[in-house]
């Protein structure tokens, strides 16, 4: 079933056709976000990469709270799928990383191939996340 495109008042049809950039934008651009929210209501739209994010981290942090398994949090689906966001989802770690330290450890370093974590600093929660957070940082990334 195809959804038809609303039709578009003739005023607006009109500021179209005469390609006035300025009245173009003030009529059409709310026209075109009023269709694209009846078209995809907020349950069916696509979300965009932060928002996947922050919906699978927080699905992940209530699920993994009560748990003490590593393996239990790097294995659960909302992780594995942060994961398989790959590189897109590495500014958002690093910045949950700096908001509050958690085990992002495993998805950083599967995702990027690097593991800046000095050998006397693993197991240590604050210092993996520094060494992260600076190597993020000398890659060049933004958080």
């Amino acid at each position: 079933m195809s959804v038809a495109p609303a039709p578009v008042p003739i005023a607006l049809d009109y500021a179209a056709i005469s390609r006035s950039s300025s009245t173009v934008d003030v009529l059409m651009n709310p026209w075109i976000e009023a269709e694209k929210h009846y078209r995809f209501p907020v349950t069916r739209r696509p979300l965009d990469n932060m928002e996947k994010f922050y919906s699978l981290a927080e699905a992940w942090r209530q699920d993994v709270r009560v748990t003490s398994s590593l393996t239990e949090m790097i294995l659960h689906p909302a992780y594995q799928r942060i994961i398989g966001m790959g590189f897109a989802a590495v500014p958002f770690i690093l910045h949950e990383l700096e908001r509050k330290p958690d085990h992002w450890f495993w998805a950083l370093t599967a995702i990027t191939g690097a593991d800046p974590v000095k050998p006397q600093d693993r197991g240590k929660l604050r210092k993996m996340t520094e060494n992260w957070l600076k190597w993020g940082k000398e890659q060049g990334l933004t958080w």
